[in-house]
């Protein structure tokens, strides 16, 4: 992921491919009311989950060995209860805390780069073609997301599932968007 002083955009670039756009996912709590639902959907999981540790707790304090089992098979059972409940009541807010910290978005004459340094480096490269369809959608947050890669997926029922990927939750997604479509037309692309 390029970091000043160590690596720069031009270092990933194709000959003759130009940086017209560098940003990242805008920082801070953008998302309130996915997070409040997950928050709200997680918090029974998280509720029955504590619930149950503690009264596995409870079972182990006793001597006897019937308790004791039970004690250990109500903790072990607590566990999934609370890292689900854990994680859809608290995930969402810590990842708006940290994707923008760990994500960083270039756009060039021919393509769209999304690096992202968590555990591991990745560099996701996506061309932009006259035919790429690109979505914008505007945030109430003032934050933009736009795709312009898209992926369709069939499951085993033959349900068609569509992941998008682009730059999500930037500043100035118009920007980005009317320069995307400007390397469409210069690329030969009709209307949208």
């Amino acid at each position: 992921m390029p970091v000043k002083g160590k690596e720069r955009w031009e270092d990933w670039f194709d000959a003759g491919e130009k940086l017209l756009w560098q940003g990242a996912p805008k920082s801070g709590i953008i998302h309130w009311l996915r997070n409040i639902f997950f928050s709200l959907f997680g918090l029974p999981f998280l509720t029955v989950g504590l619930f149950t540790a503690a009264s596995g707790v409870g079972h182990l304090a006793s001597m006897t060995v019937g308790d004791l089992a039970f004690g250990v098979f109500l903790a072990a059972f607590s566990v999934p209860f609370i890292g689900a409940g854990g994680a859809m009541v608290f995930g969402p807010w810590i990842a708006d805390h940290y994707v923008p910290r760990r994500t960083k978005y270039a756009l060039t004459n021919k393509a769209g780069y999304v690096a992202t340094r968590y555990w591991t480096r990745s560099m996701d490269v996506f061309p932009i073609r006259a035919e790429t369809r690109i979505e914008l959608t505007e945030h109430r947050s003032g934050a933009s997301t736009v795709n312009f890669h898209f992926e369709e997926t069939r499951d085993s029922d033959g349900d068609q599932t569509t992941v998008k990927k682009g730059f999500s939750d930037i500043e100035d997604g118009a920007t980005v968007y009317r320069l995307i479509r400007d390397i469409q037309a210069e690329k030969g692309a009709g209307p949208q």
